[in-house]
């Protein structure tokens, strides 16, 4: 953990994203498969490749890749969260933590995912770099959030991003 981490932020999110853990996970979560496999077929997920899932929550998203062969590890602020999600990857390596202190060396993965999670990092730029940062040369990172542009709670972030990004892909 660096010294720009605030090491509260797992601590503060992962107990109210926790507490109904299993109804998400039974409920909710299914909703976001579609989401899941759209961005696992953009980017060309495939077996082999090392995927760490930013923000894994139940594991939905880590399982899938899992499935696809993907050699998968996950970080999560929710304990009960994490649970669910080591029913449902085994093999994976699924951790504690925050996204702006990634405990992993540089470059160790193929793809970096974070489905619904960078905008409630304590220091959501410093969880950015750190998803780059963890990214070998010529990966991926691939974020979403949802809702309208309007509504959602990332469009901050979204906005102060713009001007660093390339175009998105047509499509």
């Amino acid at each position: 953990m660096n010294s720009q981490t605030n090491p509260r932020t797992a601590g503060i999110n992962g107990r109210p994203w926790g507490a109904r853990a299993r109804d998400w996970a039974d409920i909710q979560e299914g909703g976001c498969r579609p989401v899941y496999l759209a961005v696992f077929e953009r980017v060309g997920l495939r077996a082999g490749m090392r995927c760490l899932d930013a923000g894994c929550g139940a594991g939905m998203a880590s399982q899938i890749a899992a499935e696809r062969g993907a050699l998968v590890s996950g970080l999560d602020a929710a304990d009960n969260l994490l649970a669910i999600a080591r029913e449902r990857v085994p093999a994976g390596d699924l951790r504690v933590g925050d996204l702006e202190g990634l405990p992993f060396a540089d470059h160790s993965f193929d793809l970096v995912t974070g489905f619904n999670s960078f905008q409630f990092a304590g220091n959501p730029g410093l969880a950015l770099a750190e998803a780059r940062r963890v990214t070998r040369p010529g990966g991926h990172v691939a974020i979403v959030t949802w809702g309208s542009p309007e509504g959602m709670e990332a469009a901050s972030l979204l906005a102060a991003l713009r001007p660093l990004l390339p175009p998105p892909p047509p499509g």
